[in-house]
């Protein structure tokens, strides 16, 4: 039992149960922010902007976690984000004021994207290729579930009040326990002098421009979705007290469509996949306004289309691994979390006004666009995979 507690498999379980427990917190957390501005009587264009000054905390955590894993090593960085979210969770319910929100939305964001940037290279390193796209595939589906349930959590706590930021900080800090058996090794090691090599950073930007041009995508939708489907659903008909539950619709959709995502991924190639995935979405996206989100078929709809929808970010973690080792691998996490930034702050930001002046149909609408742009890129991207091709 004590040689299992140090053993890959543990060492997996543990890097992905505290990614999970900031999954909750951002699927919890997040969505009673926009319920509590909204409750406040600020309009959607306020609670984008406010959802912005975490993709700006995104957008920066990206730049510093090289050095940051160069400084602190991989565990280190992870357990300076640990505290850093605990620590800013407390202060939501005590300081109440949309300005000083916006500070916390922003130290949030840089805490959250250190963790997703070292974790999801951990597990990338201690993958092997054979069944890469079934782990991602399992990491995406046991985050995605996390998310799930931290969305639900807001139907039976609320959003007012002390309660969901200690559930989240409490849950944050359990889950975190199990990584302390590894609190001595750094699958990052060899990406000790990262940050002095910006022709490493050139090499992999060019080699992963189209992936990246996914994550942004990715950022986008993420962004949007957390801080701008609630009010979409509210604009939908659905009543306050539900006006989550399309959001967990979605984050079910992640879970169920993972494993037979990654199972094609592993047999066929993944850049194929991925194109055709990022068309099937357009198609989806544009039905979306003509589902009804007050009955179950449209939420077994927004399953479907959350199924669909996050499913490039897989693919794309999993093209990433086996592209790159070591350093690169480590390069390309930090791009990965930069992209993601510069999505979740132009997402929130762009949809926010979009949907205020033309019309909540304006997501689902703008997002099938990106997808179509997206998709395009993507026919441009067939390199050959030396990792996997010796595999």
């Amino acid at each position: 039992m004590f040689g299992f507690l140090h053993s890959r498999q543990f060492e997996m379980v543990a890097v992905i149960g505290t990614i999970c427990a900031f999954s909750f917190s951002v699927g919890f957390v997040y969505p009673v922010i926009a319920l509590s501005l909204e409750a406040d009587g600020f309009d959607e264009a306020a609670i984008g902007i406010n959802a912005t000054a975490s993709g700006l905390g995104v957008f920066v955590a990206g730049f510093l976690v090289p050095r940051m894993v160069r400084l602190y090593g991989t565990f280190g960085l992870l357990a300076g984000s640990v505290i850093l979210a605990i620590g800013t969770l407390l202060l939501f319910p005590l300081l109440v004021d949309y300005t000083i929100w916006l500070v916390l939305r922003f130290v949030l964001g840089i805490a959250v994207t250190a963790l997703f940037a070292a974790g999801e290279a951990w597990i990338n390193a201690i993958a092997t290729e054979e069944s890469r796209g079934r782990t991602m595939a399992i990491y995406v589906a046991a985050m995605a579930s996390s998310f799930a349930i931290g969305s639900l959590a807001v139907t039976w706590t609320g959003y007012q009040g002390y309660v969901p930021y200690l559930t989240a900080g409490l849950l944050i800090a359990l889950c975190f326990t199990p990584v302390l058996a590894f609190r001595k090794k750094d699958p990052l090691a060899d990406a000790e002098d990262l940050a002095e090599h910006g022709d490493l950073i050139m090499q992999v930007l060019r080699q992963a421009m189209v992936l990246l041009i996914v994550v942004a995508l990715f950022g986008i939708l993420d962004g949007v979705i957390l801080g701008l489907l609630p009010s979409y659903s509210l604009s939908a008909g659905v009543p306050d007290a539900e006006a989550s539950l399309p959001l967990a619709a979605m984050a079910l959709g992640v879970v169920l469509f993972q494993l037979p995502l990654g199972y094609l991924s592993d047999k066929m190639a993944r850049t194929r996949l991925l194109t055709i995935i990022l068309f099937l979405v357009v198609g989806a996206a544009v039905v979306v306004p003509h589902v009804d989100l007050t009955h179950w078929t449209g939420l077994a709809y927004m399953v479907v289309f959350g199924g669909l929808s996050f499913a490039p970010y897989t693919l794309a973690l999993a093209i990433l691994g086996e592209r790159f080792t070591g350093r690169r691998l480590a390069t390309g996490s930090a791009l990965f979390a930069i992209m993601w930034g510069i999505g979740t702050t132009a997402g929130p930001l762009g949809f926010g006004p979009a949907m205020e002046y033309l019309g909540s149909a304006a997501l689902p609408y703008g997002l099938a666009l990106l997808f179509l742009i997206t998709g395009a890129v993507s026919l441009l991207d067939r390199r050959p995979s030396p990792v996997r091709a010796k595999a």
